[in-house]
């Protein structure tokens, strides 16, 4: 799209006040790592000088260029000893280039720009004045050192010194967990499989430690180890930690978790070969070896996080009623905002039918649908629980369903009839808020009733539900599609009968619901309110259906009502919430 003169950005290089010299590098050069890695197609070499010394740098551009940065290089990387910012293969990272907006006319300004902020970089590299830049990329300058072995990490990152274990496998991976259950609950094994284990330790270093990284060649050695964690300990962890030092065995881990200075930890391993005598932490210990772990963190303080999930959420506890169309997304959704405790009520069988709108796919088919959603989230989330309930309601309430031992209920069983009845007997019940929530057909919009809160607020479901004029039946008061009309469909006779609505609508819907749960959870909502999305009516016109008044009673495609208790509700008008 853009193509540049090569002769040009030469001469603007050499019109930079900082540099002395520039020459075009040979093809053959561009074939060198430093510049296959980065896909270097120009580049030249600079004479500068930095620190009163003479001073190389490549400066190298892709074909893309000037609609990306260039890349500048030193050509002798630890010239200056290890820097912040300074990669082993010389590249200087002088900006972060995701966002930046680029003046592609001006390619020779986007030059000098470049050569200002690289030069800067190591210079305050060189006076120490980024010194502690190290902190936050410690993990970074970790991961290149020499012989490096590659761990897993499920350990939760704590405050205090303890004891994990190391689990080998046969395929060579090696994993650091807090205990079996954790190590299990990741893997998915079955709680009747055991897994040998071998003794290792978690050091928290105290906050505002720094630590030059080493250099990539030379790893550190017992004496300089033992200096760094127990110099750098929090008060009083010094004895906790000898405490932990017991006899040594043949091979002895060790988990650094270094503190960054804008939140969280970077996590760093040590493996200590053929120990001899002591713990290596002890004086007058022998190794034969020491190798520096990666540690590729699988816990869940940084899986959770940095999947958006939300880590109060983990310990919660929440029962969803149905697993149809609504109820699969809102399992999946719940699951990945940080439920980690998800029990799943509903009798049915997943069939052909039900696959294009369903979470679940043709794999499932002839199964329960809970026992799918169990296989399916525990299949793709770790440290995620299911626990699948193939029943009915009406026999599950009281017997294996124990509502007192949840912190949320959602129902998306898309039967009023049950739904009520659910609602008038956790009325007399201590129980946990509920939300019910349900998808109107042809997409025209969709429901979630929070309800069952510890506050002064009347309301429930029932308040929704009033006499028709004619006294023959009832209506809900926030359709949005007008009363006495039936919109159940069959394609194939009355065997196969269902509402119309697709996957979208109930992933609609299941936002909805599951954004008010994660607020009732977090104990941002305290009270009971209805929240209702509207859509576009055009097909379900198009079928001769008729809309309620609440459809076209607002503007909003959200719309929210917190006051919904009908005087003469006959389940919570005498009652207290």
């Amino acid at each position: 799209m853009h193509e540049f003169d090569v002769s040009g950005l030469a001469g603007a290089l050499l019109a930079h006040p900082a540099v002395k010299s520039v020459v075009e590098l040979h093809p053959k050069i561009l074939a060198e790592p430093w510049a296959k890695g980065h896909k270097v197609c120009h580049a030249f070499k600079l004479e500068i000088e930095l620190n009163g010394l003479p001073t190389q740098l490549y400066f190298g551009v892709k074909k893309s260029f000037p609609l990306c940065l260039p890349y500048i290089f030193l050509v002798k990387w630890d010239l200056f000893g290890i820097l912040p910012h300074v990669e082993v293969d010389g590249c200087i990272c002088y900006v972060q280039e995701e966002g930046s907006l680029l003046d592609s006319g001006n390619a020779g300004g986007i030059a000098h720009e470049a050569l200002n902020r690289a030069i800067k970089t190591v210079e305050d590299g060189i006076s120490k004045k980024n010194i502690k830049d190290f902190i936050d990329e410690f993990g970074a300058y970790w991961d290149r050192l020499a012989k490096i072995k590659k761990y897993k990490s499920l350990v939760s990152p704590v405050d205090h010194v303890k004891r994990i274990h190391l689990y080998k496998e046969k395929s060579g991976q090696r994993y650091l967990a807090d205990d079996a259950q954790s190590f299990r609950k990741f893997m998915h094994h079955p709680a009747h499989v055991s897994w040998k284990h071998y003794p290792a330790l978690f050091i928290p270093l105290a906050p505002g430690t720094l630590i030059i990284p080493p250099h990539p060649s030379k790893f550190w050695d017992l004496d300089e180890i033992r200096k760094i964690i127990l110099n750098n300990l929090a008060p009083g962890q010094a004895v906790e930690l000898q405490s932990l030092l017991s006899k040594p065995h043949h091979e002895e881990v060790i988990l650094l978790s270094v503190p960054r200075l804008t939140e969280g930890e970077t996590l760093i391993g040590i493996r200590f070969e053929d120990v001899q005598l002591e713990h290596p932490l002890k004086e007058g210990s022998r190794v034969k070896d020491i190798v520096p772990l990666m540690i590729i963190r699988r816990d869940k303080e940084y899986l959770m996080p940095r999947g958006g999930s939300n880590l109060t959420l983990r310990q919660k506890r929440v029962l969803l009623l149905g697993c149809g169309a609504l109820g699969g997304f809102i399992a999946n959704e719940l699951t990945r905002a940080g439920v980690s405790h998800l029990t799943v009520l509903d009798k049915d069988i997943l069939t052909h039918e039900n696959v294009y709108r369903h979470v679940l796919g043709m794999k499932h088919v002839g199964k329960a649908k809970v026992e799918g959603i169990k296989n399916d989230i525990e299949g793709r989330l770790p440290y995620v629980e299911v626990v699948p309930v193939p029943s009915s309601l009406e026999d599950a309430m009281g017997s294996k369903i124990k509502v007192e031992n949840f912190d949320l209920i959602v129902s998306a069983l898309g039967n009023p009839t049950v739904e009520l009845a659910l609602n008038k007997y956790l009325h007399g019940t201590v129980s946990p808020p509920v939300i019910f929530t349900w998808l109107e057909p042809y997409g025209i919009g969709g429901h979630a009733v929070l309800t069952n809160m510890d506050c002064s607020q009347k309301s429930c479901l029932c308040c929704l539900y009033e006499n028709t004029d004619d006294g023959k039946d009832k209506r809900c008061r926030v359709s949005f599609a007008a009363p006495g009309q039936n919109f159940a469909k069959n394609i194939d006779g009355c065997r196969n009968v269902f509402t119309p609505f697709g996957s979208l609508d109930a992933a609609r819907t299941s936002e909805l619901a599951t954004r008010l749960a994660i607020a009732t959870l977090t104990g941002d909502i305290k009270t009971n309110l209805i929240r209702s999305w509207k859509g576009d009516a055009t097909e379900f016109l198009k079928n001769g259906k008729k809309l309620a008044p609440r459809f076209s009673g607002s503007d909003n495609h959200i719309i929210e009502h917190i006051e919904f208790h009908h005087e003469e509700c006959p389940v919570c008008h005498e009652t207290k919430n």
